[in-house]
C-alpha cells in the first residue's frame, strides 16, 4: 500500500506526494501515514474528549482515505483569469516511507477550507502595530520627536541646549560597584561637550527603506506562504538576513531556501543560534549561490507572493523587519497564542508551542540550533493546529491561562511576604536604634 503525504526536499528539488493519506475524520487533519495517525491518536490531547464534529459516534474515528493526484511540474500557481493570487501544486513521486512523519499533509479536497480559516485569522493594522510591526511607509513626523543624543541620551525636545554630558564607555551590567568602565563611577558623565549629536532611532533609519510587497498582476502567486529568517549581528545592533526561507502554506512545498549575501558588515554570526558559519555563508557567496543583500532576498519572495497573499511565521515582525517589508495579510503563531490566553504570560517560543499543541519536538540537536526549514514546517503546522482544531486550541488556552494566574498568585503571595518580613526588619533596626540610644543617654 502507498500513501499520500507531502514530502520537502533541500533547496533545487521537487517535493512530491503519494497516492494515500491518512485522515484523523473528527479533528479535520491528515497525516503523512497510518504510523503517523496512530501516534497522533496516541499522543494528542485532542483525543482525551470527543471532537465537536463526530456526528455519528458509533462510526470508526480515523479513516485511511484515498485521493488521486495527478504528477504536476515544481510548484507552480495555478493560471486563472482572476487577480486573486492561487494555489500551488506540489508535483507527486513514490518515495520510501521513512520520511518525516511530523509535518501533515493537506488533501487537495481541503485547500479552500483550509485557506478561509487562516484567512479568518489574518491580524487587524492595529494588532501588528501593537506587536512591533510596520504597518504604513516611513514619514519623517512619525519621529519628529524621537532623535535621542547618541552620546548621553537625551532627547531633542528637552536638551534645552544644555551640555552633553557622558560617559564614554557603556554601563558594566556585570560589576555593579564599577558602573562604568570610563571613570568606574556611577555619576551623569564623566566628559562634557558643549553641543548634543541628536539621531533618529535604529528603527527610522531602517524604516526608510521599507516597502509595500506590490499589489496582484497578471503573475500568479500564492496564496499564503510561510516564512522565516536567519540572521546575523552587524555594528548597529539590528540583524541582517543571512538565509531566507519559504514554503507555500497549503501544501508544505518549498519556494525558497537560499542564503544572502549580507548587505553590511558582520559582527556577530550568531552561529551558536542557527549554525551558519562565517566560511558556510562566504563559500555559499563565492558560488554564486547567495541572494544579493535584503534587497535581492525581498525581490526574490516578491516572485512568489503579492499584498493578496496570506504571511504566516513565528514571531514575523523580525523577518519583516530584516527584509524591510510591510505586508497587510499575516498570521503569526505567537500573537494567536497570546490571544487564545488572554492575559500576559510567560510565552515559550516556537518549539514550547510545538511541543505543547503537536506534541512534535523540533531543535533536538545538540544546542538546539534553529534549522530555518524546520522552523517554517513546524510554524505552519501550529498555525494548521490554531485555526483547524479550535477546540484543541480552545483547551490549551484555558489550560496556559489557568497556570499563569496561579503562577502570578504565588508572585504576589510571594511578594507581600517579602514586603512583611522587610517591613519587620526595618522595624526591628529602628527598635535597636531607639535602645542604643536610650542606653546612651543613662550612660
Amino acid at each position: 500500500m502507498t500513501i499520500e503525504f507531502a514530502v520537502v526536499l533541500p533547496l533545487n528539488n521537487t517535493p512530491y506526494t503519494i497516492n494515500k493519506s491518512a485522515t484523523c475524520a473528527p479533528w479535520k487533519r491528515s497525516f503523512k501515514g497510518q504510523s503517523a495517525l496512530e501516534i497522533h491518536i496516541l499522543t494528542s490531547p485532542a483525543h482525551k474528549k470527543p471532537a465537536p464534529s463526530q456526528v455519528r459516534p458509533a462510526e470508526p474515528h480515523h479513516l485511511l482515505t484515498t485521493t488521486e493526484r495527478k504528477h504536476a511540474q515544481q510548484p507552480n500557481a495555478i493560471a486563472s483569469t482572476s487577480s486573486a493570487p492561487q494555489i500551488a501544486k506540489p508535483a507527486t513521486k513514490t518515495v520510501p516511507q521513512d520520511a518525516d512523519l511530523r509535518w501533515s499533509f493537506t488533501p487537495e479536497s481541503e485547500y479552500t477550507e483550509v485557506l478561509n480559516a487562516l484567512s479568518a485569522h489574518c491580524h487587524s493594522p492595529t494588532e501588528l502595530e501593537q506587536n512591533h510591526f510596520i504597518v504604513k511607509p516611513y514619514d519623517p513626523l512619525d519621529y519628529a520627536n524621537l532623535r535621542k543624543c547618541k552620546r548621553c541620551r537625551s532627547e531633542e525636545m528637552k536638551a534645552n541646549g544644555g551640555d552633553c554630558i557622558f560617559h564614554s564607555f557603556k554601563k558594566n551590567k556585570w560589576n555593579p560597584n564599577r558602573p562604568y568602565k570610563c571613570c568606574k563611577t556611577e555619576g551623569k558623565g564623566c566628559q562634557t561637550l558643549p553641543t548634543h549629536d541628536f539621531q533618529l532611532p535604529l528603527r527610522a533609519s531602517q524604516h526608510i527603506d521599507y516597502r509595500k510587497t506590490p499589489a496582484p498582476s497578471a503573475e500568479p502567486k500564492f496564496r499564503a506562504v510561510v516564512l522565516d529568517c536567519e540572521m546575523a549581528g552587524i555594528a548597529s545592533g539590528a540583524g541582517e538576513v543571512i538565509l531566507l526561507c519559504a514554503t507555500d502554506y497549503v501544501t508544505g512545498a518549498v519556494l525558497l531556501n537560499r542564503y544572502v549575501n549580507p548587505s553590511e558588515k558582520i559582527t556577530q554570526m550568531r552561529s551558536s543560534i542557527h549554525g551558519i558559519s562565517t566560511s558556510t555563508l562566504t563559500n555559499a557567496i563565492l558560488q554564486g549561490q547567495a541572494l544579493s543583500g535584503w534587497e535581492g532576498a525581498r525581490s526574490e519572495l516578491w516572485k512568489y507572493i503579492d499584498d493578496k497573499t496570506i504571511l504566516v511565521g513565528h514571531a514575523l515582525q523580525n523577518d519583516l523587519d530584516g527584509l524591510r517589508i510591510i505586508h497587510p495579510r499575516v498570521v503569526d503563531s505567537g500573537i494567536l497564542a497570546r490571544n487564545e490566553v488572554g492575559i500576559p504570560y510567560l510565552q515559550g517560543g516556537l518549539s514550547t508551542l510545538c511541543s505543547e499543541l503537536l506534541n512534535v519536538e523540533i531543535r533536538k540537536n545538540k544546542g538546539g540550533i534553529h534549522d530555518c526549514l524546520e522552523d517554517v514546517l513546524a510554524t505552519r503546522e501550529v498555525v494548521l493546529f490554531c485555526t483547524q482544531n479550535k477546540e484543541g486550541f480552545r483547551i490549551w488556552g484555558a489550560t496556559k491561562k489557568a497556570e499563569q494566574m496561579r503562577v502570578n498568585e504565588e508572585r504576589e503571595i510571594a511578594r507581600k511576604e517579602k514586603g512583611i518580613k522587610k517591613a519587620e526588619a526595618d522595624k526591628a533596626k529602628i527598635q535597636e536604634r531607639i535602645i542604643y540610644h536610650d542606653d546612651e543617654a543613662l550612660s
